[in-house]
């Protein structure tokens, strides 16, 4: 069972690199573990009190990072920013390596809010 008011308080946090594989199902990441997008969906309709939403997390383009709703508690995946010069001349800049996850994400059915 999820405790909605103590859902947020601990959470697992990955960078980019620790992603294996993204498919419909979800996200593999490399220490074995995984995000399952339908979980995540139950899980933000649960916290939510939303029904038939197909919403799997949050994206802070802020820091560039997404938060999605897995069980026992959330898990966040970080775009982190080379140097300036190397990101600069990048062409998948950390930016573009975000909202690319954002789009594959919609591409599979699903969606993220916008934290801020």
């Amino acid at each position: 069972m999820i405790d909605k008011d103590s859902y947020f308080t601990d959470y697992e946090s990955y960078t980019e690199n620790e992603i294996a594989e993204i498919s419909a199902k979800g996200i593999a990441l490399r220490n074995g573990g995984s995000i399952d997008f339908a979980e995540c969906s139950e899980t933000f309709r649960i916290i939510r009190s939303i029904e038939g939403s197909n919403c799997v997390g949050e994206r802070d383009i802020s820091d560039f990072s997404f938060t999605f709703y897995t069980c026992p508690k959330p898990t966040m995946i970080k775009f982190i920013e080379k140097n300036a010069f190397i990101e600069f001349f990048s062409k998948r800049n950390a930016r573009q390596r975000f909202y690319e996850l954002q789009k594959i994400i919609i591409e599979f059915g699903y969606k993220t809010y916008d934290e801020t």
